[in-house]
């Protein structure tokens, strides 16, 4: 029986065969990953057995088995690492798996001219993220002197009867929670503007619970940018320039990159339809 192929991540030939690839265990340690010539397209690939990681195999593990789920999922994401520190890489997702070689050289040639257009960008483009912990503690003892909406209600407070002013700051506690989260949102989403004109694309993605976070601060920002290798240094300035500020508001923001493109065609074929 032929085995399956995983299928990490497309190259430039040219770059492939000007730097040939080391030997590296595939995501079952018992096959290397190697490489597979289509034209002006490399795939590096490794061989799995049918058995052990079918659809079915492979849906029942991901759902189930957290431990081999972390695992494969690093070594994934490692491979990648070091296929981008020497080759252009168009990434896969993980778990990318064909039944066999000519399934995997049909996928790649029908789609070739994506492919190629997408490793031509990012020969000369790199993905980074943003993520943004709330110290929301902080943040609220700022507004609770700067804020005019929690001002305003405070010096009204003052006027009333004691009996409602009891009811009153009751009330002005849920107000202070919503005007952080509003200033939370606020301050991300001028963050946003400024750095986004550096990146040709660029995406807001869902936050993460602090259960897989594993901080202790709340996030309350997450956003991708693809960007041209020129502009990285002032994108990186930009965000420099705001840290003080943002640090002293609760917000400490987190930017990391490069990393593997892993959302390029979510982010061209986002702005394509808008």
């Amino acid at each position: 029986m032929e085995k399956l192929i995983y299928l990490y991540g497309l190259v430039p030939t040219e770059e492939a065969k000007e730097m040939p690839f080391p030997s590296l265990e595939g995501m079952d340690q018992n096959n290397p990953i190697y490489a597979l010539y289509f034209d002006d397209i490399t795939a590096f690939v490794c061989e799995l057995p049918s058995d052990d990681y079918s659809k079915e195999m492979l849906k029942e593990k991901i759902e189930h088995d957290m431990k081999w789920l972390q695992d494969k999922a690093m070594h994934h994401h490692e491979t990648l690492l070091f296929l981008q520190s020497h080759y252009t890489l168009l990434p896969m997702k993980f778990c990318t798996v064909y039944k066999s070689k000519e399934s995997c050289r049909e996928s790649i040639v029908n789609n070739k001219e994506k492919n190629l257009s997408s490793l031509q960008l990012l020969k000369r483009s790199e993905e980074w993220n943003i993520k943004v912990y709330a110290h929301t503690n902080s943040l609220k003892n700022y507004l609770l002197t700067h804020n005019e909406t929690i001002q305003e209600k405070k010096e009204e407070i003052t006027t009333l009867p004691p009996g409602r002013q009891f009811f009153e700051r009751k009330k002005i506690e849920r107000l202070i929670e919503e005007e952080t989260e509003k200033e939370q949102l606020s301050l991300c989403d001028h963050l946003h503007s400024e750095i986004s004109p550096y990146a040709a694309y660029h995406k807001i993605k869902n936050n993460w619970s602090q259960k897989i976070t594993g901080e202790s601060y709340s996030m309350c920002w997450n956003s991708i940018y693809l960007l041209s290798k020129n502009n990285v240094e002032s994108f990186l300035k930009a965000i420099s320039d705001k840290q003080t500020f943002y640090n002293k508001m609760g917000l400490n923001i987190e930017v990391t990159g490069p990393w593997p493109a892993y959302h390029i065609d979510t982010l061209r074929s986002e702005k394509d339809a808008g």
